[in-house]
């Protein structure tokens, strides 16, 4: 029996990249997976997203190398209102960070750039399965389809 790819609910994720391109190739490979998707082009702006729509966030995923606030800050500062936030990162040049770095912040995954925009939904998926069952926030209602443009 195939699985389907609509979600039970449209799970939301906050992206974070300086490169408007992967930006929009996220956009638009996240909401057809059937995610409710928030952009920001840098760390500053996706902390304020976050602040603002933290309770429909289930995960963030973030460019290690961005300018204002990197990846890494960003997800210290958002751990800071939200303590185990699942997170992704994704980079094709990780800086003055290795992977183990990142993991130890509380990165679950680090994608490297290139990806595949399935390998990307799928991890996306998980990640926000398991936050939706977490206790660190409540399940939200019903589904919800064809979620317009946030942020």
């Amino acid at each position: 029996m195939e699985t389907s790819t609509i979600l039970p609910r449209n799970y939301g994720v906050l992206v974070a990249d300086d490169e408007p391109g992967v930006r929009d190739v996220l956009d638009v490979g996240m909401r057809q997976a059937g995610f409710k998707v928030w952009l920001a082009p840098d760390g500053q702006e996706a902390l304020n997203l976050y602040r603002r729509h933290r309770k429909a966030i289930d995960v963030v995923l973030l460019d290690v190398c961005m300018p204002v606030l990197n990846g890494p800050q960003t997800l210290v500062a958002i751990q800071e209102l939200t303590p185990h936030i699942p997170c992704c990162f994704m980079s094709g040049f990780l800086g003055d960070y290795t992977t183990d770095d990142l993991h130890a912040l509380g990165a679950a995954k680090v994608l490297p750039k290139p990806f595949h925009l399935a390998d990307v939904a799928h991890a996306i998926l998980v990640l926000a399965r398991q936050a939706g069952s977490s206790l660190y926030r409540p399940m939200a209602g019903s589904a919800i389809r064809g979620a317009g443009r946030n942020g």
